[in-house]
């Protein structure tokens, strides 16, 4: 645990680092030495998430249990994200760890970690002791899940290792949803026709298509060994399906390694008896239609901004979109005038390009 002067230095550090223009790699690295400075600790994991379908879009960490089991590790997850405790969910109110949005293994089961399926089965055996789970919450959703484990001859996370924490989460995630803004590079290629990867009930790859391996490459993120070569998110999703009422399809949007968006599906696979057989993913550029809600949200628009907003996309002149929503031109105008100002455009076009995933021409107009 760090001393009180270790813990202000780093809370003045992630304050620099949170305001900061770091890539997005190089800030989630410096965050982890940072907090490992101030709490200690051993091993982490990131969960960049989707905050509509509360699901993880990118994984990424130090962690040894995870990359030699990634499948097994995820099927220890709750049976579906979206229930208690998954993103943007409340955890339940027992213990100092469990009131917010921080909470460690050790507060979830009364100090005894063998009460925990996940621990029994995969984290005791491999030496890891108590476990830390932060939610990254902005704008009323969840936009990471950040995961900090120590070894099991460690101490437990204390009340004031996680009460640091829960301090400055708040500081780490604005950036985190800030990450999405960005607009795609100029010059990036056309996005692929979509790919299609077939699963089977262990979801080990039965089959891909070639399309689907250049989008893999295009993701820029490898599975951690030879027999799970998928992006993490892809194995989450699949699982997903598998425990959710009925086997419902889900889907995912992901920012791509070269800035473009790509959405992620998984359906289930059944015989002619309704069997079970597997999973189908597919991998396509993400329609405006998909991607336009999630950058609303990542932009901090307002319930009328994004009513607006989506009728820019339509195409739709001031005076239609004013009869749309029953409002005055002159409201359009000031709606217009503040989504400027937050995206930094001056132009409705802009407007448009930047909530589905093109970039801007930031040439100066009226709304």
């Amino acid at each position: 645990m760090g001393t009180y002067t270790a813990r202000d230095r780093a809370r003045a550090a992630l304050v620099s680092l949170a305001g900061g223009t770091p890539d997005n790699d190089s800030f989630r690295h410096e965050a982890i030495v940072l907090l490992h400075r101030a709490i200690g600790v051993d091993g982490w994991g990131w969960l960049l998430t989707d905050p509509g379908a509360r699901l993880p879009v990118r994984v990424s960490g130090e962690n040894r249990v995870v990359d030699q089991a990634l499948r097994r590790f995820f099927r220890m997850l709750p049976q579906a994200w979206n229930e208690p405790g998954g993103p943007g969910s409340q955890p339940p109110r027992q213990g100092f760890a469990t009131s917010g949005p921080v909470t460690t293994l050790a507060a979830m089961t009364g100090g005894d970690l063998r009460r925990d399926l996940s621990w029994r089965e995969v984290w005791g055996p491999a030496g890891v002791g108590d476990k830390m789970r932060v939610q990254l919450n902005a704008g009323g959703a969840c936009w990471a899940l950040v995961h900090l484990h120590r070894e099991s001859a460690r101490r437990h996370y204390s009340e004031e290792d996680v009460k640091f924490v829960a301090d400055v989460a708040p500081l780490l995630a604005p950036r985190v949803r800030a990450d999405l803004r960005t607009p795609a590079p100029r010059g990036v290629a056309p996005a692929a026709e979509p790919g299609t990867i077939i699963l089977d009930q262990d979801q080990s790859v039965v089959a891909a298509t070639e399309q689907a391996w250049r989008w893999i490459d295009r993701l820029g993120i490898r599975g951690p060994n030879p027999a799970e070569p998928l992006p993490p998110h892809v194995y989450v999703l699949a699982t997903h399906v598998a425990a959710s009422p009925e086997r419902r399809s889900a889907r995912v949007r992901a920012r791509a390694a070269d800035g473009t968006w790509v959405v992620i599906r998984a359906a289930a696979l059944t015989t002619g008896s309704d069997v079970a057989a597997g999973y189908a993913v597919t991998l396509e550029a993400a329609p405006a239609d998909d991607l336009a809600p999630l950058l609303m949200r990542a932009w901090g628009l307002t319930r009328r901004e994004r009513e607006v907003a989506r009728l820019v996309i339509d195409g739709l002149s001031t005076e239609d979109i004013a009869t749309a929503l029953f409002i005055s031109v002159h409201t359009v105008r000031d709606h217009l005038k503040t989504m400027f100002g937050k995206m930094g455009v001056s132009r409705r076009q802009d407007v448009a390009a930047v909530l589905t995933g093109r970039t801007p021409t930031l040439a100066h107009a009226t709304p």
